[in-house]
């Protein structure tokens, strides 16, 4: 099929090495090469830079790049309607996500999916906020699981609020001074670990809205590398309770004053260009999240 010389460039983009992509697809390495100089006859471009080290997409290929991703995928979201009105349920779906969301909710609502569709095939990408756009714009990812999607080109499917939690370490008084809340006021000028820009932007917009300003001594990716900060009391954080919920620390948690939370849900380029495979995981995501969850 005319779809199969792109999937080629696909791969090779990917790997940036012929060998590595023919292994990947059953071809040899004589064929992908031949393809990929088909392919550029065809378009009178050079699409890759060839040497001994590699593979490496020119200017125009990576121009290109998006175009022939959004054509592939076209092409696996046909095959997958088709499958579908066959009862076959054959594809594959790859979602982009919190690692707070992949081990807090995904394990549930793929183990529901799987006894429906056994046959389709399920991939992970863990990122943050931006990671997550980004994928979902390059044709990465089918969908992503994340806060607010601010990103006005993506479609926006709300599923819960998560309240964003004062973190605290296990014996720190503060509690005792502020009563059943943490004030975020009570933040000011105090020693803060705060995750990373791009990772949670609720965090860092929560600061921004109320205007407060904590000693930002600390920045960290990782929740859990905050949470451990916290307990050995090198400050403290703000952190969602979903993130908390996984963790057992030597930590304390309040509420925040006034009320803080972000919004999870999950955004997609659009229903028109999802696969049927995405559209019934979002049927799955939005059931478990009702029926278990509120």
């Amino acid at each position: 099929m005319e779809v199969n010389k792109y999937m080629v460039f696909l791969e090779v983009a990917r790997q940036q090495n012929l060998s590595k992509a023919a292994e990947a697809l059953g071809y040899t390495q004589s064929g992908i090469s031949h393809t990929l100089k088909r392919m550029e006859q065809d378009m009178e471009l050079t699409l890759f830079d060839r040497n001994r080290n590699g593979a490496f997409l020119t200017k125009a290929g990576r121009e290109l790049l998006p175009f022939i991703t959004q054509m592939v995928q076209c092409q696996e979201n046909l095959s997958q309607a088709i499958q579908s009105l066959h009862n076959l349920h054959r594809g594959s779906l790859v979602i982009g996500t919190y690692s707070s969301i992949a081990r807090r909710w995904l394990p549930h609502i793929i183990r529901q999916f799987k006894q429906d569709y056994p046959y389709i095939r399920i991939d992970f990408k863990e990122g943050g906020n931006e990671d997550i756009i980004r994928w979902i714009n390059q044709g990465e990812v089918d969908l992503g699981f994340l806060s607010g999607c601010f990103d006005e080109g993506l479609e926006w499917i709300p599923l819960k609020e998560d309240p964003l939690l004062a973190v605290l370490p296990e014996d720190d008084t503060k509690e005792k001074e502020t009563g059943d809340t943490f004030p975020l006021t009570a933040f000011n000028g105090e020693t803060f670990i705060i995750s990373a820009p791009g990772i949670d932007v609720d965090i860092h917009k929560t600061l921004e809205k109320h205007d407060i300003r904590p000693d930002i001594q600390y920045s960290a990716k990782d929740d859990f590398t905050i949470i451990a900060m916290v307990a050995c009391h090198l400050g403290i954080s703000i952190l969602p309770q979903l993130v908390l919920e996984s963790y057992n620390s030597s930590v304390r948690t309040m509420p925040l004053y006034p009320y803080a939370k972000r919004e999870l849900g999950i955004a997609l380029p659009g229903r028109g260009m999802a696969s049927p495979a995405t559209l019934k995981f979002i049927e799955y995501s939005k059931d478990y999240v009702s029926k278990t969850l509120s």
